[in-house]
């Protein structure tokens, strides 16, 4: 009985230390225990604590063999003190090895579930978001054991299999997230050469065909020169109130834009016109204002590799003096991506930009398409002619911002408006979307 006690007191004592002592503290004692005494596994542990026990049972023993942690703590007042120590450490290490053990078990548990949610049929965006979540927290249980645990060798080469299984699952993903696309686009009545990007501002996105440049960007071109605009304004230091004479050969055909030439305006209402009236003569005289290399300079040091100001804007007959020498170029992808900077205030003038894009005018797409959903329009820019109808706007869901672009050949508002409710009401449906 006597032994039972002595044998409680100094778990007791052991338990006390060991939950007193940080993690940090735990794993360097750990370190330290293993590299004197090189224990193998949790049972070589076990064995070397109950052969500490036994000899703490023994206080007339004599002083122990200067082996286990002896180099890890000074050398006690007495044998029994430096037994207990060495107890203690013995205690740390195991639960290291217990926890290391239990992160290693889960993150199998895990990816058996993985495995099992990916066997399902008929996969949806869903089920395969689940997979890519289970191999996600079974790599991030395998990254809590120490890398100097017993389970380390095997831990490593399960990580290595897991990254692998999740960079399948996440494009599966986006595999079903373009299959939605295409289906919302067959079932809208969008033709097959309709490109679609959708972005969160964390910049979690997916696209159908959004790296594929349409036959014209039309209006949506003017997005760029905006944001050209307001990169001169901002690091040049120029006054949005500073005026432009709009010469003549700017002048073309426009529907509803006040400019008129040859007169100058402020620079703010050029910006104004061109985006929330679409002005093509105002667009003219902002290409002539900025310069082709400087625009096409500043998108390429963004790191737009597609898009590119090569041609002014023109009405249905009168073509602007000094026109160009090439295709203005655009993607969905790209377009969505500068929505996406405007928004999170990463581009010069960013607030001026987002005022802008609120007042457009024409609210045939975008706007009228969300009115009575769920999602909040927060700006847009269209552009059509007589090659392509598109969009680029932004909305809130659940006081979350995304950016859709939606670009199509041969498609008219009706359908546009489909396609972009559609998408909508599937994000508020779906949040992990």
């Amino acid at each position: 009985m006597r032994g039972i006690r002595r044998f409680l007191s100094i778990a007791n004592k052991t338990l006390a230390v060991v939950a007193g002592i940080g993690l940090v503290q735990m794993l360097t004692i750990a370190s330290s225990f293993s590299q004197s005494s090189n224990p193998r596994s949790l049972d070589e542990l076990y064995k070397i604590r109950d052969r500490l026990v036994t000899e703490l049972e023994q206080p007339d023993n004599p002083s122990p063999e200067p082996t286990l942690l002896s180099r890890l703590v000074p050398p006690a007042a007495n044998p029994q003190e430096k037994l207990l120590s060495q107890l203690q450490a013995v205690e740390v290490q195991i639960l290291v090895e217990q926890r290391a053990n239990d992160d290693l078990q889960q993150a199998v548990r895990l990816a058996n579930r993985a495995v099992e949610t990916k066997r399902e049929q008929n996969q949806s965006i869903e089920s395969s978001q689940q997979t890519q979540f289970l191999w996600n927290q079974a790599l991030n249980n395998l990254q809590s054991v120490p890398q100097d645990s017993f389970l380390a060798s095997l831990t490593a080469s399960k990580t290595q299999e897991y990254r692998e299984n999740l960079t399948a699952a996440t494009s599966q993903v986006q595999q079903a997230k373009s299959d939605f696309l295409a289906a919302v686009a067959r079932e809208s009545g969008l033709s097959g050469q309709a490109s679609i990007g959708i972005c969160r501002l964390s910049r979690e996105c997916v696209h159908l065909r959004g790296d594929v440049p349409p036959v014209s960007p039309a209006s949506l071109i003017k997005v760029p020169i905006a944001v050209a605009l307001m990169q001169k304004v901002e690091t040049e230091k120029i006054s949005l109130n500073k005026e432009v004479f709009v010469n003549r050969g700017n002048f073309t055909e426009d529907s509803s834009t006040k400019i008129l030439s040859p007169k100058n305006y402020p620079l703010k209402t050029l910006l104004e016109e061109m985006i929330d009236r679409s002005s093509n003569t105002a667009t003219n005289q902002l290409i002539d204002y900025l310069g082709w290399d400087y625009i096409n300079q500043f998108l390429d040091n963004r790191g737009y590799e597609v898009t590119r100001v090569k041609f002014k804007l023109m009405g249905e007959k009168i073509m602007p003096a000094n026109p160009g020498f090439g295709r203005n170029r655009v993607t969905a992808n790209e377009l969505t991506e500068m929505m996406v900077q405007i928004y999170n205030g990463e581009t010069p003038g960013a607030k001026q930009l987002i005022e802008t894009l609120n007042g457009q005018y024409d609210r045939a797409l975008g706007f009228a398409a969300l009115e009575g959903s769920k999602a909040q329009w927060l700006g847009e820019k269209t552009g059509q002619n007589s090659l392509v109808l598109g969009t680029t706007l932004a909305m809130s869901i659940d006081g979350e911002a995304y950016v859709m672009t939606v670009i199509d050949t041969r498609s008219g508002d009706i359908q546009m408006r489909q396609s972009i409710s559609k998408i909508a009401d599937y994000i508020s449906r779906n949040p992990s979307f």
